[in-house]
């Protein structure tokens, strides 16, 4: 996508857009998350609960994969068109993102379809959300250290 513009701020425009529209399934994966946790402690019904479960692990996995294989690509792509050494942070902290990733498959593996023993759920959905806001943190600071970086440069040209 973005990375068939040469143009810097063309390819920021198209990064910008995708990172809306990761960001916003981002939202709704916290969502699907929440009404788990809600669903714990309202002690409801295993059916709900089973479907709700396979909906989170779909939600996982696909913003996943969008951030591994579509998001990173593309601000490092960025990053290059701008040439500012901002590539460098994507490189230290996709890795660790990366560790994230393994977490988040294993439980999608473990309940994506939808079965569920409450006892280890509960466990599992806390260390999942522990494991996501770390991810979130770190992808945070990649896009606030390459992209927001070039947001300046793109509103705010050089004077000639």
């Amino acid at each position: 996508m973005a990375n068939e513009q040469r143009n810097p701020a063309a390819q920021f425009k198209a990064v910008d857009e995708l990172l809306t529209a990761w960001l916003k399934e981002r939202r709704e994966l916290l969502g699907k998350y929440t009404e788990i946790v809600v669903m714990l402690d309202a002690s409801l019904d295993g059916a709900s609960l089973a479907e709700r479960q396979a909906a989170l692990c779909e939600r996982l996995v696909d913003y996943c994969s969008a951030g591994h294989f579509e998001v990173f690509h593309e601000l490092l792509d960025e990053a290059e068109s701008f040439d500012d050494g901002s590539s460098i942070l994507g490189r230290e902290l996709i890795p660790s993102i990366g560790d994230t990733t393994e977490v988040i498959l294993a439980y999608e593996e473990k309940y994506g379809t939808g079965d569920s023993d409450a006892l280890d759920l509960e466990r599992d959905l806390s260390a999942l959300g522990e494991v996501l806001e770390s991810r979130f943190l770190l992808e945070d600071r990649l896009i606030a250290g390459m992209h927001n970086r070039h947001r300046r440069l793109v509103e705010t040209p050089a004077q000639a």
